[in-house]
């Protein structure tokens, strides 16, 4: 009996000590916490972490819950292994991530043990190692693309009668492929670095290819001729060749690749040859990328082997249209019909769309097709290349992303400036108008007490807090244009006028002054803003009027169309003062006057909130003008809102 207790009691302390290792592990470490019975059978518990979802208690469906279906098996077994040999259980697997996706942990639990060894229960870590797994898949598709497409190079170099090589920007060999060795009758190493008088050119056959090459590095296009040459062992042969600049990725030439072909027995076939040439050439120009290559009829006849390594797919399942299963389903219509109309107008193919690679994943690829035609013009062949730009398009998203934040932040910016402006404006106008209460009081209560001189100074008070208290409305005008929520319908710019006509009739008549105007076609727009435009330009022609000369303002329109959408242009020219042609652009800035203010009043800020409701209309205003001839203010805008 009192074994049996001894026993329990040792029991439930290993329970208490195992529950206080756990939450010390728990509090010391970033990884999942996990505890698992002795059979693996049940999961105790499960600290997930945020990387995956927490247990809350004792559950038995573990396994199907939290391991990818596709790794359950391999975790069985080295389960098995683990509990039947009393070891560290510890394994690299895929896991269902508590926001659903799948991810990679590194796993990773130790048996515990009773005084019998005997297995009580395991603790056991995981790590997220999803984003190390993700590089090296990257890295493993890279070092298998580079090695296809070293493995293409050396077997098109290696295997071809061709000889192929490359000048460095100094004229010398950099690469010859085995060909260009045999004619030569050298060795790699006898070969690489020299010049072309060093490799048995005649001189003036060296300095024809220097001078061959400097016009491909100047010009960045490809030359073609023919020479003759001795070969090693065949005697002399005559050769035809390629030199082709080869870009960076600056779009500068680094260096000036060359293919020649002894065309010495192939003279009768000229023009069989060309063609080649011609595919050749559209080819090698591409073989860093997605080759394709399609009869007339549009069939897809070829893809290189960086195709079938990307999608993993074979030639029987990419021919014809079997390509287009590997494009997004969204993707698939645009792209087909745009191939069907290239194959109808016989015109160049490109479009962007996203392909799916042998891990399921889409990157998003640039596609150019070209058609190869004979001297006819028939077609006999589409050559194409696909170019990932799926880098370009995550850089376009994050600026799009960057743009959005900067346009919150302006906005708010903006809001800001704007409530600023409202305190502002009422805080000045508080001082500028006890200013005048008081001056007034002065002159009230002194009446004729007061001196000329007093009076004159009381007078250029007054006209200073009527300055201040125009200023102040001016700029709290000019600050809110931009902001203001202004309805947009059809202006009828004939009544706005009207209108105008009638504010300023009093300085109308003072000034013996006639506006003249014809009807106005509508266009889209905020009318109160339209107002206020035409009203600072009227009221600029009648401030700035010459002296004993009653002022003519005359105001047209005309329509015209630009770039699918309808403009309407309306001039306004006055017989006034005039300016000098070199202030034109200087009159629409703020606070900017040409004239004394005590000549002419105003707050220089009139033609500048003009410019700000054109803007604001998606327009232009421009001004002309000649000192003492009048000028002219020209307003384009759309006549619809866009």
């Amino acid at each position: 009996m009192n074994k049996t207790v001894q026993v329990t009691d040792n029991s439930i302390q290993l329970m208490e000590d195992s529950e206080r290792r756990f939450r010390a592990l728990v509090n010391a470490t970033s990884d999942v916490i996990y505890r698992m019975n002795p059979d693996w059978t049940i999961m105790h518990e499960l600290d997930g972490r945020g990387f995956l979802s927490d247990s809350g208690q004792p559950i038995s469906d573990w396994l199907t819950r939290y391991i990818h279906p596709e790794d359950q098996d391999m975790m069985q077994f080295a389960i098995h292994n683990a509990i039947r040999h009393k070891k560290v259980f510890q394994l690299e697997h895929r896991v269902l991530k508590s926001d659903g996706t799948s991810g990679w942990t590194f796993s990773r639990a130790v048996p515990v043990f009773n005084d019998q060894n005997e297995v009580i229960e395991w603790f056991g870590t995981a790590s997220d190692i999803t984003p190390r797994k993700e590089v090296e898949e990257e890295l493993r598709q890279t070092r298998e693309e580079l090695m296809a497409s070293k493995r293409l190079h050396e077997a098109i170099a290696g295997s071809t009668p061709d000889l192929i090589y490359v000048f460095d920007l100094n004229y010398r060999f950099i690469f010859a492929n085995k060909a260009l060795l045999d004619m030569w009758g050298r060795t790699w190493e006898e070969s690489m670095g020299k010049y072309l008088i060093e490799l048995g050119y005649e001189p003036w056959h060296a300095e024809m290819h220097e001078r061959e090459i400097d016009q491909v590095k100047t010009t960045k296009r490809p030359i073609r001729g023919e020479v003759s040459f001795p070969h090693a062992t065949l005697g002399r042969r005559i050769y035809d060749y390629i030199f082709a600049p080869v870009l960076d990725e600056h779009g500068e030439v680094q260096a000036v690749a060359g293919t020649t072909r002894d065309i010495s027995d192939l003279k009768l076939a000229e023009d069989a040859l060309k063609q080649s040439e011609d595919k050749f050439r559209s080819l090698t120009q591409s073989l860093p990328q997605l080759i394709w290559t399609a009869r007339p009829d549009g069939f897809c006849d070829f893809f290189n082997h960086q195709w079938y390594e990307y999608t993993g797919s074979t030639a029987l399942e990419s021919a014809g249209d079997g390509w287009t299963k590997y494009i997004h389903p969204s993707h698939v219509k645009p792209v087909f019909e745009k191939w069907q109309e290239a194959i109808s107008t016989g015109l160049s193919v490109k479009i962007e769309f996203q392909l799916r690679a042998r891990d399921g994943t889409f990157n998003w690829f640039y596609v150019v097709g070209n058609p190869i035609k004979d001297e006819s013009g028939i077609i006999h062949k589409w050559v194409g290349a696909l170019t990932n730009i799926e880098e370009r398009k995550v850089v376009e998203e994050n600026l799009e992303q960057l743009v959005k934040e900067r346009t919150h932040e302006l906005q708010r910016s903006n809001d800001d400036l704007l409530q600023f402006a409202h305190v502002a404006s009422h805080d000045l106008k508080e001082p500028v108008r006890k200013v005048k209460i008081f001056t007034n009081r002065l002159e009230k209560e002194f009446g004729q007490q007061i001196p000329e001189t007093a009076s004159v100074y009381l007078n250029k008070i007054y006209g200073a807090t009527d300055r201040m208290n125009n200023m102040i409305e001016g700029v709290l005008n000019y600050s809110t244009v931009s902001n203001l929520e202004q309805a947009y319908s059809e202006v009828n710019l004939n009544e706005i006028l009207l209108n105008i006509e009638t504010d300023l009739e009093v300085l109308i008549q003072q000034k013996g002054a006639s506006i003249r105007y014809a009807t106005f076609p509508g266009f889209e727009g905020a009318p109160l803003l339209i107002y206020q435009l035409f009203y600072n330009l009227i009221n600029n022609s009648l401030k700035f009027a010459q002296k004993d000369i009653p002022p003519v303002i005359l105001i047209s329109s005309s329509l015209f169309t630009e770039t699918e959408n309808t403009q309407l242009e309306i001039t306004l020219s006055d017989n006034g003062i005039g300016f000098s042609q070199q202030h034109a652009d200087k009159i629409f800035n703020t606070f900017t006057r040409l004239n004394a203010r005590d000549q002419y009043e105003g707050t220089g800020l009139g033609l500048a909130l003009c410019k700000k409701i054109v803007e604001r209309h998606n327009g232009i205003i421009s001004a002309r003008s000649e000192e003492g001839k009048g000028s002219t203010f020209t307003v384009t805008i759309p006549t619809k809102r866009f």
